[in-house]
C-alpha cells in the first residue's frame, strides 16, 4: 500500500505527452494520436492538461533493464486551442525508460469543415521531435558505437469524420520512420496506421445516458492489433469505460468527470503476460 501511495504522489505532483505510444484511455481522447481531433467544443476555446503514467510492479517482477523508481513514471503536458474551425496544440512529454530518457515536443494544426450543418470533416498534421538521452552503461551489450544523445524529428497526418453520433478516423503516425541509436532497432519509432470507428447511442427518456461502443485497428511495420470496448457517459459529466487490447491481452478500465471546465481522468490497465500494471492520471481545465 505504501508503494502504491508513493506512485500516486509522484503521478500527481510531477507536471510535464506521449507521442510514440497509445495513451491507455485513448478512446476518451483520440487527439493524443490523431491531430485532426480536438477535445474542445461549445463555449470552450482553450484546454490545458497535465498527466502521468506510473508502472506498478508485482512482487518478484523481473525487469529487462535496470531502472530506478523515478524512471517508471512518464509525465506530460499540453495546450489545445480551437477557433473558427482551426485546431491547434502544443505538447511536451518525458519518458523515463530504463536505458534512455526521452523528451518529446509536438506542435499540431488542423481544420474542421462543416458540411450542411451535420457533416464534420477535419484534417490535421503534427510535427514532433524526440530528444533521446541514451545511457549505454545500463545495457549488457557492446555499446561503443552508441551516441549518447539522439534527436529524431517526425510527423503525423490524420483525418476525422463525424455525423451525429458516428465517428470515423484514419491517421498515420511517425511517417518519416526515423529511429534513434544510429538507425538500429534498439530505439525505433514505428510507422503506424490507425483506423477508429465509434457510435454514440443516447439512451433513456431523459437522454442522460450515452453508450459508445468503439473499435480501434492499428497496423505497424512490425506489429498489428486492435482494441475494442465501450464507454458510458452520464449527464455529460461523468464517464466509465472498458477496453480490451488484443495484442497484449490487456484489460483497460477508465473513469473520469468534467465540471465547470475542470476535467479529471484515471485509467488502470494490466496484462497477464507482462504482469506489470500501469496507472494513468490526467488533470485539465477548459476555458
Amino acid at each position: 500500500m505504501r508503494k502504491i501511495l508513493t506512485i500516486l504522489l509522484l503521478a500527481c505532483t510531477t507536471v510535464v505527452l506521449a507521442q510514440n505510444q497509445i495513451m491507455y484511455d485513448q478512446y476518451r481522447d483520440l487527439s493524443f494520436y490523431n491531430p485532426a481531433v480536438s477535445n474542445l467544443s461549445g463555449d470552450y476555446h482553450h484546454y490545458l492538461q497535465v498527466w502521468s503514467h506510473a508502472a506498478i510492479e508485482p512482487k518478484g517482477y523481473v525487469r529487462r533493464y535496470h531502472s530506478d523508481v523515478y524512471e517508471n513514471v512518464d509525465v506530460g503536458a499540453r495546450y489545445q486551442g480551437r477557433r473558427d474551425g482551426h485546431l491547434f496544440s502544443a505538447s511536451y512529454h518525458y519518458d523515463g525508460y530504463s536505458f534512455f530518457h526521452q523528451h518529446t515536443v509536438g506542435l499540431s494544426y488542423g481544420y474542421e469543415f462543416i458540411i450542411r450543418d451535420i457533416h464534420r470533416l477535419s484534417f490535421g498534421g503534427r510535427l514532433q521531435v524526440n530528444f533521446c538521452d541514451i545511457m549505454p552503461e545500463k545495457l549488457s551489450v557492446q555499446t561503443d558505437w552508441l551516441k549518447n544523445f539522439q534527436m529524431t524529428p517526425d510527423f503525423d497526418l490524420g483525418m476525422q469524420y463525424r455525423l451525429r453520433g458516428l465517428n470515423i478516423g484514419v491517421v498515420v503516425v511517425n511517417i518519416a520512420g526515423n529511429s534513434a541509436a544510429n538507425n538500429t532497432s534498439l530505439i525505433m519509432y514505428e510507422r503506424r496506421g490507425y483506423f477508429n470507428v465509434s457510435y454514440d447511442f443516447v439512451l433513456g427518456k431523459g437522454k442522460h445516458v450515452m453508450l459508445s461502443p468503439h473499435l480501434l485497428i492499428y497496423l505497424g511495420q512490425h506489429t498489428a492489433s486492435a482494441d475494442f470496448g465501450a464507454n458510458v457517459t452520464l449527464w455529460n459529466y461523468a464517464h466509465v469505460g472498458y477496453t480490451f487490447r488484443i495484442l497484449e491481452m490487456r484489460h483497460i478500465v477508465t473513469a473520469g468527470f468534467e465540471y465547470k471546465g475542470f476535467t479529471f481522468d484515471v485509467a488502470y490497465d494490466g496484462a497477464a503476460q507482462t504482469r506489470q500494471q500501469r496507472l494513468q492520471l490526467a488533470l485539465g481545465y477548459k476555458f
